[in-house]
């Protein structure tokens, strides 16, 4: 009888504490080859690009992973300069797709150095979000 009470109060008490240990994560790659992978704990170290490496034709992908998988919402990445200004780049359906764009979006500035917030987007038709998902550094 011990044994059923301690069975039944093991499954009541995981049934009453949902645990909540995944997060979403996000890879992002530079012409297919993974360089950073990223969560909403982790997104504050820049992605750093040299602009004397950049060849015509490179690109950056990013593979959005949600906890709360929505396959089909439509998602986007959108690019924020330091002016403020942005310019959407890519959009799929459904989370975990890739989403590229061309490196050539970042590197044709008249300035030397540059930042950009990368920002994903993602809406099922009556919910939209936005958030950072990392900062882009040309050097």
């Amino acid at each position: 009888m011990k044994t059923l009470i301690l069975a039944l109060s093991f499954f009541l008490i995981s049934i009453i504490c949902n645990a909540s240990d995944t997060i979403s994560v996000w890879h992002v790659y530079y012409n297919k080859v993974k360089i950073k992978e990223y969560n909403q704990y982790n997104n504050k170290t820049p992605l750093i690009i040299k602009s004397s490496n950049y060849k015509i034709g490179d690109s950056i992908t990013v593979k959005y992973f949600s906890d709360a998988n929505c396959n089909n919402c439509s998602t986007g990445i959108m690019i924020g300069s330091e002016e403020n200004r942005f310019t959407m780049t890519g959009k799929s359906i459904g989370t975990g797709n890739p989403i590229s764009f061309p490196v050539s979006f970042l590197i044709n500035s008249k300035k030397k150095k540059k930042k950009y917030t990368i920002l994903y987007l993602e809406s099922n038709g009556k919910k939209s979000l936005s958030f950072v998902l990392f900062e882009v550094q040309i050097e």
